[in-house]
């Protein structure tokens, strides 16, 4: 008579290799012998396969990952580099421009204006103005053509300016 197999029941190990289970006998043939072989590859199971298959495929995404974070971050940094370059020219575009403001705002600019622009000048300022051609004059609507009068000699410029900057002393 064979001997009985001893039952575990309540007892359980906590440190140590769980026990080993013996397989059953099978009567008959396996339906399919190459996945029977597939269950344990040379004591690799299956799920030890998929699970090294998953955690492959979690850290080819993250180095895809990391990659992408790098080369967005060179991108953002050349931007960074451009908006420094923008922001420093339309500093020194400011400075040019609270420059003009001051000048326009200063009394300099004023008299420079009313000298050029409206026609003042100081006190003790000569002021020339130069004679423009004399206009033609209109034609004329009577029939009747006036006698030509007698024509003075006409002034060179040079005697103009000469009249203008040194004028005859008046007596007085």
């Amino acid at each position: 008579m064979p001997m009985k197999r001893r039952l575990q029941h309540a007892t359980r190990r906590i440190f140590g290799p769980p026990p080993r289970r013996r397989p059953a006998a099978r009567s008959g043939r396996h339906a399919f012998p190459q996945l029977r072989g597939l269950s344990r590859l040379q004591g690799v199971s299956v799920l030890s396969l998929v699970l090294g298959g998953i955690m492959l495929m979690l850290i080819a995404l993250l180095a895809a990952n990391f990659v992408g974070q790098v080369l967005q971050g060179a991108r953002l940094e050349s931007r960074r580099a451009e908006l420094e370059a923008e922001v420093a020219r339309i500093k020194a575009e400011n400075a040019v421009l609270e420059g003009a403001v001051a000048f326009t705002e200063s009394d300099v600019y004023a008299e420079r204006i009313a000298r050029e622009q409206l026609g003042y000048a100081r006190e003790g300022d000569v002021v020339i103005f130069p004679r423009d051609a004399p206009a033609a004059p209109p034609p004329s609507v009577t029939a009747e053509t006036p006698a030509p009068e007698a024509a003075s000699p006409p002034v060179q410029n040079w005697q103009l300016w000469w009249l203008a900057l040194f004028p005859p002393s008046r007596p007085g």
